[in-house]
């Protein structure tokens, strides 16, 4: 693609602070290991998502960085910005309007609590977002790793059940009773608990920031 990105990505995330993120690890880990698997989460996700030069990527964060986010970000040449204040909803909403603000033809959320969620699946996004107002990409817990628009198709973020098993599932609801086009990729998983952690590492690559946390743990 000649000239600049026609698709931007707003990577969602939280400073990895210890008790603050990841809390459903601790126990078994201790809120310094969450802590760790966050940033290894983090980490492994801009490592993946931000080589595109098709893809303007920014980390919209809650908390702020520390020294080792911020060299983390500039590596990539990823902005790091604020998130909104306000539901999971409203900050989506800003950070997507934001972005279809700025002249991008499509804009992508995205978290980083699925680190080993396949590279194609943004493409996947984009090709949809030419066809479609939205573009959803459900978590087998029943949320979603991805949720994308072309146009500002706001009903999309109302009502909604956040934090909820039901979150695609209204998703779904509010899109076809506003009449916005939806397109759905396949399911993934996100990382939030025991189980979901040992799929991920058991997926990772062994020298990815994940797989080494997982190699040093285990020795």
């Amino acid at each position: 693609m000649n000239g600049s990105p026609t698709a931007a990505v707003a990577l969602f995330a939280k400073a990895p602070v210890p008790g603050q993120v990841k809390t459903r690890l601790s126990p078994p880990l201790s809120p310094e290991e969450a802590a760790e698997v966050a940033r290894a989460c983090l980490h492994d996700t801009l490592e993946r998502f931000s080589r595109s030069r098709d893809v303007a990527m920014t980390l919209f964060l809650e908390g702020e960085p520390d020294d080792a986010l911020r060299a983390l970000a500039a590596r990539h040449a990823v902005p790091i910005r604020p998130q909104a204040s306000g539901s999971l909803g409203a900050r989506l909403r800003a950070a997507l309007g934001a972005l279809l603000g700025e002249g991008h033809a499509c804009a992508i959320a995205i978290g980083s609590d699925s680190p080993t969620l396949p590279p194609a699946r943004i493409a996947a996004a984009i090709g949809a977002l030419r066809a479609h107002d939205a573009v959803l990409g459900p978590t087998e817990d029943g949320g979603y790793y991805l949720i994308g628009v072309s146009r500002p198709a706001w009903a999309l973020l109302e009502g909604i059940p956040w934090s909820t098993s039901e979150v695609a599932r209204a998703t779904r609801e509010r899109a076809a009773s506003a009449g916005i086009s939806l397109a759905e990729l396949e399911a993934w998983y996100d990382v939030d608990d025991a189980e979901t952690l040992r799929r991920a590492l058991a997926d990772s690559d062994p020298r990815s920031a994940l797989g080494r946390w997982g190699s040093r743990t285990r020795t």
